[in-house]
This record gives structure tokens, C-alpha cells and sequence, in this order.
């Protein structure tokens, strides 16, 4: 099935600049399924490390037009959330493959129905796993908590439901730089 687009979503930055091995990762896979045919364009997702994903990926022989930019979300509600309000409505797509790391895999698919809602066809992506047994075991731990608090989103918020998820988004500390953007 081709996409409108492949979304990668960002797992950060070293204190040095570059992509974590994670986020490598997760870029090679989304470069193999843009040469693949899989979709016209990847966007790269996430506020400080959106730019360097897309530098990576021109080094893996993209063309910087074949890349857009999500870079104000600092978290898997606001990547879901800024890519839906800044490509995919505004360019009329609903077709869109995720990209994310195993252990985050869930979490993801929780939060893009969530956010997606109806009339969007999403399909998830696990890159390889870079990391060692102990790190892991640490991440599931912690995505499992995470899912529990996105689950209790999902309570509070209809599929969907843009302008709630955006007081959602804007109400949240982390954003409070973008109240209205």
C-alpha cells in the first residue's frame, strides 16, 4: 500500500548534537521504506532533533525536498498531534506509516487512533532494536507506565478530537512556550 507520507518519530539528541542510536534507527528504517516506494516523503518528528534527523537522512541519499520537518512536538501526543494539524490537514493526506522503536510501539498506536481518529488509515513500524537487555527492560518499564497515563487521555478525550487535544497539548508545561502556535 503506498502512503502519503512516513512519519519518524524522534527519540533525542547526545550532548554532542548527534542522534541517539534509537533515533538512528528509527531514520534508517523510515529511509529503507521511503526507497522502497512505501511513500513520496518522510517526516521527521520532534522540537531539537528534527533537523538533525533530516540531515542524517540526506547523508542516507534523500534529498532535502523528499523531507519535512515536524519540530515543535516535544513528546508522542504533540508528534501525533503537529503532524495531523500541519501536513495532513493542511495537504489533505490520511494515509500516513509511523515509524517508532518497538518499546514504543504501543504507546504510539494508542496515542495516533487518539489523535487520528476516524477517516485516516495508520500503519505502525517498529525499527530494529539498538539496545541492550537492561536498557531494554528500563524502557518497557517505563512505556508501560506511560501507556497508562495515555490511556487515561483516551478517557478524557472523543477520537479525534483536535481542538481537545490541542487545549490538551497547549494546557501541558511542556508547551507552554507554544500557546497558540
Amino acid at each position: 500500500m503506498k502512503f502519503d507520507a512516513i512519519v519518524v518519530l524522534g527519540a533525542g539528541v547526545t550532548k554532542k548534537g548527534n542522534l541517539t542510536r534509537v533515533c538512528r534507527s528509527r531514520v534508517d528504517k523510515a529511509v529503507e521504506l521511503f526507497l522502497s516506494g512505501m511513500a513520496p516523503r518522510i517526516i521527521v518528528a520532534g522540537k531539537g532533533e528534527a533537523c538533525v534527523m533530516k540531515s542524517y537522512a540526506v547523508r542516507k541519499g534523500l534529498t532535502e525536498a523528499d523531507i519535512l520537518e515536524e519540530d515543535k512536538s516535544l513528546d508522542t501526543v504533540g508528534n501525533a498531534f503537529f503532524v495531523k494539524r500541519d501536513f495532513l490537514l493542511r495537504n489533505d493526506w490520511h494515509r500516513l506509516a509511523v515509524v517508532t522503536s518497538g518499546f514504543h510501539l504501543r504507546r504510539a498506536k494508542l496515542v495516533f487512533r487518539k489523535v487520528f481518529g476516524k477517516g485516516y488509515t495508520l500503519t505502525f513500524v517498529a525499527s530494529q532494536s539498538v539496545l541492550l537487555v537492561n536498557a531494554l527492560k528500563q524502557k518497557l518499564y517505563l512505556e508501560k507506565g506511560l501507556t497508562v497515563l495515555t490511556g487515561i487521555l483516551g478517557m478524557l478525550v472523543a477520537d479525534g478530537d483536535m481542538d481537545a487535544i490541542e487545549n490538551f497539548v497547549l494546557k501541558n508545561p511542556l508547551y507552554a512556550v507554544y500557546r497558540r502556535v
